[in-house]
């Protein structure tokens, strides 16, 4: 007997007079597919694509906030085949208050499958989803935005194509491929905003690149590159969902107390390159743990290998340091660093003329961007006893190594310094290295100018040996620039000083 009679047919529900059993199938879900479509300014990154799609098992694309790791994926999805489906979950890891749990997600994943009674705890949930994935034709699961490998390990499937987005390297997904995602090359990011100069303002990086090509459409004839180049950040938002320093913001949320406030204070580093001995300085801390520090803020893509700032993650990072620490918190900070440095110049300048001079020319060479970026602030924070010491101290390396650019930049500090402390002989002294410096480097008339003044500050003086170098250097000077009769006057005193110094006295 069929124990399952229909009795009233109501057009599509039938109401049984008895029922026996009850087979219910979920529909077959073979077009399984939770991924959006690439943006439609996407290009280039074929390296990448192909890194992709020659990679089996789970692979974690990382990166800076912005640097296009999503729409990278979705291109990929695009063409791969997953006959079995896609799935895809945006984890809202970097945002307290949009931040999809582990429970939630799976939540998703199991109703994307067809199961309409959810299990309730979250372990319950990853053993029925890898249950029902286990068994099906190959897939795609993408997992967007994570932060901790612990928000993702309840989401893997025992096998299957699996993609993990983060700003954090997520190190600890020990079976992983990583790639890692840099800013897009020059050609591409200007493809992308179609100008070479606002590429490079945008640092190339994809989401500041489709901000400012937005931006440029509702205005095609406006003056972008100027306006840029004065707001930039803050500029680097289409009003809407878009916006380059919320997207940083959110990573920069994700950090410690401890992260934040030394990426605060290490973006005062005056170098690109964040040293560890200098952001030890600054954030007030040993040397192993700024070492340490430095590595997670590389995990969390907020530095560039080599520890270097993405200009648009220095404009942040500076912002952040003003809006909050004390100016005199900075100026402390500075303080340190800069008497730190200029300490162990004097002290490696003293080694040159050692049998320590290979090791001191190695820390000179290590340093040197540090150390030359470092006298002009120096001076913006008065410390000018301290700024004249470091340029000093410098001369003789700069000099042994030919840096001529960077020697003639400190040389002139040196001669600020020495002004603003009022001490003539050390501006005499100054005006004569600089005006050496200047000669060697072919600038004749700026080398005349700082050596005639040094010479009107000493002629009176009983300093031989500076009166000496400063009246050689000027007759050079002096021909060069065609006055003839003046160098033959200079090389005149230069004659009667010496001898009237060297002359008997009996």
């Amino acid at each position: 007997m069929n124990l399952n009679e229909v009795g009233v047919n109501h057009g599509n529900v039938v109401q049984a007079h008895q029922v026996g059993t009850i087979h219910v199938a979920a529909p077959p879900l073979t077009a399984l597919n939770g991924l959006r479509e690439a943006t439609t300014s996407f290009t280039g990154r074929e390296p990448e694509l192909a890194e992709l799609a020659t990679t089996s098992g789970m692979t974690v694309v990382s990166g800076l906030a912005g640097v296009g790791k999503t729409e990278l994926v979705l291109r990929h999805a695009e063409h791969g085949s997953f006959p079995g489906g896609k799935l895809f979950v945006d984890l809202h890891d970097y945002d307290d208050d949009r931040r999809v749990t582990p429970a939630q997600a799976l939540e998703e994943f199991l109703f994307a499958l067809g199961v309409r009674e959810i299990p309730q705890t979250e372990a319950a949930r990853a053993t029925l989803f890898r249950s029902l994935t286990s068994s099906r034709e190959p897939m795609l699961v993408v997992i967007d935005n994570a932060k901790s490998v612990e928000h993702v390990r309840p989401l893997l499937p025992n096998q299957h194509r699996t993609i993990v987005t983060s700003r954090h390297k997520l190190v600890g997904l020990d079976d992983a491929h990583h790639l890692e995602l840099g800013v897009l090359p020059q050609d591409e990011a200007a493809a992308v905003v179609g100008d070479a100069d606002l590429a490079e303002l945008c640092g190339r990086l994809p989401l500041a690149l489709r901000i400012t090509a937005a931006l440029r459409r509702t205005d095609p004839d406006h003056d972008w590159v100027t306006e840029l180049r004065e707001v930039q950040l803050d500029l680097l938002d289409d009003g809407d969902a878009r916006s380059v320093r919320a997207a940083f913001e959110l990573s920069y949320r994700a950090l410690t107390e401890v992260q934040r406030r030394f990426f605060r204070l290490a973006v005062l580093h005056p170098s690109h390159q964040v040293t560890v001995e200098g952001a030890a300085q600054l954030a007030e801390c040993t040397e192993a743990k700024a070492r340490k520090l430095l590595r997670e803020l590389r995990t969390a893509h907020l530095l560039e290998p080599g520890d270097r700032y993405h200009d648009l993650v220095r404009q942040f990072a500076a912002d952040c340091v003003r809006e909050h620490e004390q100016q005199d918190t900075r100026d402390q900070a500075m303080r340190r660093l800069i008497n730190h440095f200029t300490g162990r110049a004097v002290q490696m300048d003293a080694a040159l003329r050692t049998p320590k001079q290979a090791e001191a020319l190695h820390w000179f060479d290590r340093h040197r961007p540090t150390l030359v970026a470092m006298v002009l602030p120096a001076l913006l924070v008065r410390q000018f006893r301290e700024g004249g010491r470091l340029g000093w101290a410098l001369h003789d390396y700069l000099t042994v190594r030919g840096h001529l650019d960077d020697l003639k930049l400190t040389d002139q500090l040196a001669v600020d310094s020495a002004i603003n402390l009022d001490d003539t002989r050390t501006v005499a002294v100054a005006r004569a290295r600089l005006g050496h410096t200047l000669l060697r480097a072919g600038e004749d008339e700026r080398a005349l100018r700082n050596l005639y003044d040094a010479w009107q500050l000493i002629r009176w003086s009983h300093d031989l040996p500076l009166i000496r170098h400063t009246l050689e250097d000027l007759v050079v000077a002096f021909e060069r620039a065609g006055r003839v009769e003046d160098a033959r006057q200079a090389a005149a005193d230069l004659e009667r000083i010496m001898r009237e110094f060297t002359a008997d006295p009996r």
